[in-house]
């Protein structure tokens, strides 16, 4: 049994109770994962990978993401979100529109950004936010992000609330996003509502809800199954022969010339890996420069499963 199971996560469950109740579903001994996880107080597309698609976690997680949220400005926490204790107050009021649309622009493309104490960054191999409840002190390295949209959605409304829908790359922490636009304002802020929806191709509509996972009979949960095919849109995909599948089976390169182009990466990742598959193997590939030719090597491969 081998797929992607798109889930809608509630605010307030943890990304590890979605795996758990999936693999409870599927069985104890089916491998399951996810493709990024998303804090309990964010609600949102959670992708579920079972079987041999766990190993494209990186891959998927690599796939560009979008976001639905809202700020309140005026308060900054030591969370980040709405779950934290209150450490600044400001005043706002004197913030306009135009004042947070001209900041935004210094947001976009790469940037260095710190993620927030309380999270899942490791600091001397501890999670940042273990350290943070323990009462130490925590300081985050700032890391390279990347932004490729970001868009006011709303007005700022009479409670101090404004939205953004934003497009961001791999480790983006939106709640950083906020509390820096905050800081830039010189009001501080925080976000009060998060949600993911969508990753690459998949979008959380028509995704499973995941407060209903305990209820659903294992049926439903393979029947929802995406195969790994549907991947293929987050990076430019080629078609291969009999001959060129199995020496990807065997680890050996392909050459790019004697592959066929599926289609164009409308959703590519960073580390430009591309798809290589036929009805035998569904492959994450990397060039390899030999100065004369262009020719992909397999990075992982997942041989197909018909039995799902």
């Amino acid at each position: 049994m081998t797929g992607l199971l798109l889930l809608s996560k509630p605010v307030d469950m943890r990304s590890t109770k979605c795996v758990e109740l999936v693999r409870n579903k599927l069985g104890r001994k089916t491998k399951v994962g996810h493709g990024g996880t998303l804090d309990s107080t964010a609600s949102g597309l959670l992708i579920i990978l079972v079987g041999a698609a766990t190993r494209l976690s990186s891959f998927v997680m690599d796939m560009p993401k979008c976001y639905e949220t809202t700020a309140s400005l005026g308060v900054e926490t030591s969370t980040d979100d709405a779950s934290g204790e209150v450490i600044r107050r400001d005043e706002w009021r004197q913030i306009k529109e135009k004042d947070i649309d001209l900041v935004l622009a210094s947001f976009m493309g790469w940037r260095m950004q710190a993620p927030p104490d309380v999270s899942a960054v490791h600091i001397d191999g501890r999670r940042a936010h273990e350290l943070a409840r323990e009462g130490h002190e925590v300081k985050t390295e700032k890391k390279p992000v990347f932004f490729c949209s970001i868009v006011r959605t709303g007005e700022i409304s009479e409670e101090g609330r404004v939205s953004f829908r934003i497009s961001c790359r791999k480790g983006t922490y939106i709640r950083s996003f906020v509390r820096d636009l905050g800081r830039m304002l010189g009001c501080g802020a925080h976000v009060c509502e998060l949600k993911r929806v969508s990753c690459g191709p998949f979008k959380v509509d028509g995704a499973i809800d995941a407060a209903s996972l305990e209820e659903r009979a294992r049926e439903e949960i393979t029947d929802n199954l995406l195969r790994v095919e549907s991947l293929s849109p987050a990076a430019a995909t080629y078609l291969c022969g009999e001959e060129e599948a199995d020496r990807l089976i065997n680890g050996l390169n392909v050459p790019l010339q004697k592959l066929k182009r599926e289609n164009f990466a409308r959703w590519s990742t960073t580390a430009g890996e591309v798809v290589v598959r036929s009805g035998k193997i569904f492959s994450i590939c990397r060039f390899r420069d030999n100065c004369r030719s262009y020719d992909l090597l397999p990075a992982v491969n997942i041989i197909s499963d018909r039995s799902n």
